[in-house]
């Protein structure tokens, strides 16, 4: 478990990978789960997922898989979702299987917990039969990479060092009211903050046309030193502020000294 300042308890974050292949071929929600168990990321637990048999799941390296057929799989799935803090919902190719990831969210959703969902390929049509608080878009080309990179920065954010902090209240707030949309960049070299958070705004508004009517946005810079000065803050606020002039704006940052000269820019904003 890692350390964090969530009411003075761990933060346990618990991922579901959803199966969206026949038979024992690898989809890519199983990859990313393969991707993010290499990472040996601290207070993180792993779901496989599928409808048919957990003999499908083969592929995937978690010890936990689960098939969702009748209402007892759901039950069995909800209860080792219980004491989350965070849930994520993983699945490229989401109409392939569109059943059993919109169960497993919805399994998700009863924990009462934000569940944020990382979704590949084309995505558009099967928006509405998915309950989620929050939506990472993501191509279906390198979809495990990409998705195990969002979900270490989440980590990041919530367990490492820097002043000031956001934590996992700071996203339930912002959840509460409305769905969210998810920005991620990184860059290294010169002017990389500025870069990675034109990343971030550039990913967030291919998700969503509505993210220049954000109403509230979160965002945490995660780079190698020190803190993240108020005139940076402010000039990363004004930024953020020319595509989306009507949100309110909070940062946070997180200190990662392996990190050199690249710096990681998560965006969370409220639409």
């Amino acid at each position: 478990m890692v350390g964090n300042s969530f009411n003075n308890r761990f933060v346990k974050i618990k991922v579901i990978g959803v199966n969206t292949s026949d038979g024992a071929k690898n989809s890519g929600g199983l990859s990313a789960l393969n991707c993010m168990l290499e990472k040996n990321l601290a207070g993180v637990n792993y779901l496989a997922v599928d409808r048919h048999d957990t003999a499908n799941l083969s592929t995937c390296n978690t010890a936990h898989k689960f098939r969702l057929l009748d209402t007892d799989d759901e039950k069995n799935l909800t209860d080792n979702l219980s004491g989350a803090d965070l849930i994520f919902v993983v699945a490229d190719a989401v109409w392939e299987n569109i059943k059993v990831v919109a169960l497993a969210a919805h399994c998700a959703k009863k924990i009462s917990v934000p569940v944020i969902f990382i979704a590949g390929g084309n995505f558009d049509d099967a928006e509405d039969e998915i309950i989620f608080d929050a939506l990472v878009k993501l191509p279906s080309k390198n979809f495990e990479f990409d998705a195990c990179k969002v979900l270490q920065n989440f980590v990041e954010v919530l367990t490492l060092p820097g002043q000031p902090r956001l934590d996992v209240k700071d996203f339930s707030d912002l959840f509460k009211d409305s769905a969210a949309i998810i920005g991620y960049g990184e860059r290294d070299g010169k002017n990389s903050v500025v870069k990675s958070a034109k990343a971030a705004i550039e990913h967030a508004e291919m998700s969503t046309e509505n993210f220049k009517s954000a109403k509230k946005i979160l965002f945490n810079v995660t780079a190698s030193k020190g803190n993240l000065s108020l005139e940076e803050a402010q000039k990363l606020s004004n930024l953020l502020k020319r595509h989306a002039p009507r949100a309110e704006i909070s940062f946070g940052f997180s200190a990662d000294d392996w990190l050199v000269d690249k710096v990681k820019f998560l965006l969370v904003a409220a639409v």
